[in-house]
C-alpha cells in the first residue's frame, strides 16, 4: 500500500515511515536491476538452481557482477543512501545537547595540554609520539580535530564536537553503503545494511562520547579504504589501479593516525578477498605489503606508549589472571558481543572485571568452539557470506577480547563499532536474496524490519541520554555496579563538585566509595579536597576551621594507605600542606609541601602552594623561584607571569617586571591587572608616557586607581 503525502507526516511522528522507506528504495532497486539487466548482452540460459537450496542461492548471487560500464552502483543509489543517512542523523539529534563527561574526555579535550594553546609547537607535540599520547593512547588526528575545532571558534564547544561526532559517523554509514553496493548486494540489502549501521544501539558509544571521535574518524577512513579495495580488484586498467592504491595507502595512513583499531585493514581486506573468491596465495599476501608496515608501525608504536604509561602491565597486576584465565576471558568477550548483536542490554560505559570470575566465563571457550565449528561447516558448503561476515568480525574483534588486558574493563560497546559490519553485511545479503526477489515476502519482511528499527530508533535515543552529562553517566552505572564498585561514586562525586558545585552531595558519593574501597588513597583525598573547597566556597560562613580540620583528617588517612602510588602521595601531601597553610601552621604546611615536591618534581600545584607559603613568610626570593619552576612545567599560565611580575615590581626589579607582565599579556590581552602592574613599573621607571597608556587600559577594563597610582603619576 502506497503512503498518501497526506498521512506522511503522521506516519513519519509514528516510525512508519521506515517500512514505507524500505518499500519506495526497494522499487528503486527492482527498476535498477531492470536497466542493468536491459543494457548487459543476455546470458545464456542456466540451470534453474534446486528449490530451497541456500548454497544454490548463493552461487547464483556471487559478488562478482559486472557493473555498468563508468558506474559502481546501481542508478538512483543516492536517493537510498540519503535515507539512511536521514534516518541515522534524526536519530542522533538529540546527542547535539549532550556536555562532555568526566570519562576521558578531560585528558583528551579540556585538559590535554597540546590543546590549551593554538600553536605551531602544540601542533607539533599533538603528533608526537611521546608528548601526544593520551593515558597511552597514540591517536593525533581525533586530538588535531578537537585542535581544529578550538582554532575555529576560540574555546571547546560541546555542541559543536557532537555535531562532528554525528557527522562522522553519517559518513561512515555513507560508506558503509556503498562498499556493500561494490560487493554485489543490491540497493534494498544495502540500505538494510546501512540502517543497522546507523542505528543499532550499539553503536551511540562511539557517537555520543566525545573522546571516540577516535572510533568514527577511523572508522570514515577504514571503509572507504574498503570501498576502494573493491574497485581496485575489479579495475583492469593499470593506471586506475596505481591510483586506487596509493589513495587506499593514504587512507590507511589516516586511519591509523586516528585509531590503533585500524591495524586490521589488511585482515578485513583479506575477507574481501575471499568474499570475491580470490585464491588465497602469496601473491594475495605480497600484494598487501605496504598495508601489512603501516599496521606493524602503528601497533607497536601503541604497544609502547601503552606501556610507556604502565596500562597493560597494571591491569596484570590488579587482576592477578593467568593465561587460562585471560585466554576465557576473550572467549567469553567474544559471546557477549555476538549475543549483544540480537539484544544489545544491558549497555554501560563500563564493565569491570569480576571478581572471582564466574563460572561461564569458563564454559565460554565450548560456545566459542561451536560457532567456528559451524563456521568451518558453512565454508565447507561454500556459503560464503556467513564464513565472510564472522571472519570479518572476529579479525576487527580479535585485538579487543582483553587477552592481552588493557584498561579497567573487559567489554566495551564502542568495540563493536567496526567488527558488527560483517554481520551487517549478512543481513544486507539475506534481503537482497530472499525478500527482494519476491514480494509477497519483501512487503512482511519490510513490515518486520521497520518494526525492528523503530526499536532501535528509540533505543538509540534512550542510550544518547545516558550520555547527557557524568551526572547522567555515572548514575546510569550504578543501576548495574550497585555498590560493588566504588568508581562510579567517585567520578559522580567528581562531576558534582567540579562542575555542580553540590559539595554535600559530592561528599555523600564519596563517602560511599570509601565504605565500598576502604584502602584506595585516592578516594579520602577526593573526600578531603571537596571538605577544602567547601571552606573556601564561601556558602559556609563560621564552620571553614571545622571543614579544613576535616580535610585534614582525610588526607592523613589517605597517607597511612599502605597501597599509595607515589604520585599520589606527592598529591595528598602537597592538597595537606595547602591546608595546613590556610590555618596559618605554614611550617608544618612547608614540610609538606617539600616532601611532596620532592616526591614529584612535575606537580605545578607543589610549586604553587609553596610558593604562597613562602610568600606568607616573607622569603620572596624562595617565593620566585617557586613561581620559575612552574613557568618551566608551564609556560602558558598568565597569572603565574602575572604574580611573578607583580612581586619584581615590589622588590623594584623593574626590568624583569617588565618582561613578566608583557609576558602574561601576550598571553591574555584582556587581563586587566598586568596591565595596572606594567602601569606602576612603568611610572617607577619614570616613564610616564607608556604607564599612562596603561593606567588608561585597566581603566577601560573597570579597574580604579587608588592613591599610591595617583602619587606614582604625580612625581
Amino acid at each position: 500500500m502506497e503512503c498518501l503525502p497526506q498521512t506522511r507526516c503522521a506516519l513519519l511522528e509514528k516510525g512508519l515511515f521506515l517500512p514505507c522507506a524500505i518499500r519506495g528504495i526497494q522499487r528503486l532497486n527492482v527498476m535498477s536491476k531492470k536497466h542493468h539487466i536491459a543494457t548487459r548482452p543476455q546470458p545464456k540460459p542456466k540451470p534453474t538452481p534446486i528449490k530451497g537450496s541456500a548454497t544454490a542461492r548463493e552461487k547464483t548471487t556471487r559478488p562478482n557482477k559486472t557493473p555498468l560500464p563508468g558506474r559502481w552502483e546501481p542508478a538512483g543509489w543516492w536517493k537510498g543512501a540519503l535515507v539512511v543517512m536521514a534516518i541515522t542523523a534524526a536519530c542522533y539529534l538529540p546527542s547535539l545537547s549532550n556536555d562532555l563527561v568526566n570519562w576521558d574526555d578531560d585528558p583528551n579535550i579540556t585538559e590535554n595540554p597540546n590543546l590549551q594553546r593554538i600553536d605551531l609547537e602544540s601542533l607539533y607535540n599533538i603528533f608526537h609520539i611521546e608528548k601526544g599520547n593520551v593515558i597511552g593512547n597514540y591517536n593525533p588526528l581525533p586530538i588535531f580535530t578537537f585542535y581544529l575545532e578550538k582554532w575555529a571558534v576560540g574555546e571547546f564547544n560541546p555542541t559543536l564536537i557532537h555535531f562532528n561526532n554525528l557527522l562522522l559517523h553519517v559518513l561512515t554509514v555513507f560508506f558503509v553503503i556503498r562498499l556493500l553496493l561494490h560487493m554485489g548486494i543490491g540497493l534494498g540489502g544495502a540500505m538494510v545494511g546501512g540502517l543497522f549501521f546507523g542505528i543499532h544501539p550499539m553503536r551511540v558509544e562511539s557517537v555520543a562520547w566525545a573522546t571516540e571521535r577516535k572510533d568514527v574518524l577511523f572508522a570514515v577512513f577504514f571503509f572507504a579504504a574498503l570501498m576502494y579495495y573493491v574497485r581496485w580488484i575489479k579495475t583492469e586498467e593499470a593506471g586506475k589501479r596505481t591510483m586506487l592504491y596509493l589513495g587506499m595507502v593514504v587512507l590507511a595512513i589516516l586511519s591509523g593516525f586516528s585509531k590503533v583499531q585500524a591495524v586490521t585493514l589488511p585482515l578485513s581486506m583479506l575477507a574481501l578477498d575471499y568474499w570475491f573468491r580470490r585464491p588465497l596465495t602469496l601473491r594475495l599476501i605480497w600484494e598487501k605489503t605496504p598495508f601489512w608496515i603501516i599496521s606493524l608501525a602503528f601497533g607497536l608504536a601503541n604497544l609502547y606508549t601503552l606501556r610507556q604509561v604502565g596500562s597493560i602491565a597494571v591491569m596484570d597486576e590488579v587482576t592477578n589472571f593467568t593465561l587460562i584465565d585471560r585466554l576465557c576471558i576473550g572467549t567469553y568477550s567474544f559471546s557477549v558481543y555476538l549475543y549483544k548483536l540480537f539484544f544489545p542490554y544491558p549497555m554501560s560505559p563500563l564493565y569491570p572485571y569480576p571478581k572471582p570470575l564466574p563460572i561461564w566465563v569458563y564454559l565460554s571457550p565450548i560456545l566459542f568452539a561451536a560457532v567456528w565449528y559451524g563456521v568451518y561447516r558453512m565454508w565447507k558448503a561454500d556459503r560464503r557470506i556467513w564464513v565472510f561476515g564472522m571472519l570479518f568480525f572476529f579479525f576487527n574483534v580479535m585485538f579487543l577480547l582483553q587477552v592481552l588486558g588493557a584498561g579497567q574493563g573487559f567489554l566495551a560497546d564502542r568495540f563493536t563499532y567496526v567488527p558488527y559490519f560483517g554481520f551487517f553485511a549478512i543481513a544486507a545479503w539475506l534481503y537482497d536474496t530472499y525478500a527482494a526477489p519476491n514480494p509477497r515476502w519483501r512487503v512482511r519482511v519490510n513490515y518486520a524490519l521497520g518494526a525492528l528499527f523503530v526499536i532501535y530508533a528509540i533505543w538509540t535515543v534512550r542510550q544518547i541520554g545516558i550520555w547527557k552529562n557524568g551526572g547522567t553517566l555515572w548514575t546510569h552505572v550504578m543501576k548495574y555496579e550497585k555498590k560493588r564498585n566504588a568508581l562510579p561514586y567517585w567520578n559522580r562525586g567528581q562531576y558534582l563538585r567540579n562542575k555542580e558545585g553540590k559539595y554535600e552531595e559530592a561528599l555523600a558519593d564519596y563517602t560511599t566509595a570509601i565504605q565500598i574501597e576502604p584502602d584506595n588513597p585516592e578516594l579520602s583525598n577526593s573526600r578531603g579536597k571537596t571538605y577544602f573547597d567547601m571552606a573556601h566556597s564561601g556558602k559556609y560562613k563560621g564552620r571553614e576551621k571545622e571543614l579544613i580540620e576535616k580535610a585534614l583528617a582525610d588526607f592523613s588517612a589517605a597517607l597511612s594507605k599502605p597501597n599509595i602510588k607515589p604520585k599520589t602521595k606527592a598529591e595528598v601531601l602537597i592538597n595537606r600542606g595547602g591546608a595546613l597553610a590556610s590555618l596559618g601552621r605554614l611550617e608544618e604546611a612547608l614540610a609538606d609541601l617539600n616532601k611532596g615536591i620532592e616526591i614529584d618534581p612535575s606537580n605545578k600545584n607543589g610549586y604553587l602552594n609553596r610558593s604562597l607559603t613562602h610568600f606568607h613568610l616573607q622569603r620572596y626570593e624562595e617565593t620566585l623561584k617557586d613561581y620559575t619552576e612552574y613557568l618551566r612545567l608551564d609556560p602558558y599560565a598568565p597569572n603565574i607571569w602575572y604574580e611573578r611580575g607583580m612581586l619584581r615590581r615590589s622588590l623594584n626589579r623593574l626590568d624583569e617586571a617588565i618582561a613578566d607582565l608583557n609576558q602574561c599579556l601576550k598571553l591574555d590581552p584582556k587581563f586587566a591587572l598586568a596591565y595596572l602592574e606594567r602601569a606602576r613599573a612603568y611610572a617607577l621607571k619614570g616613564q610616564k608616557d607608556l604607564a599612562q597608556q596603561d593606567y588608561q587600559r585597566a581603566q577601560q577594563m573597570g579597574l580604579q586607581l587608588v592613591d599610591f597610582d595617583r602619587k606614582l603619576m604625580s612625581k
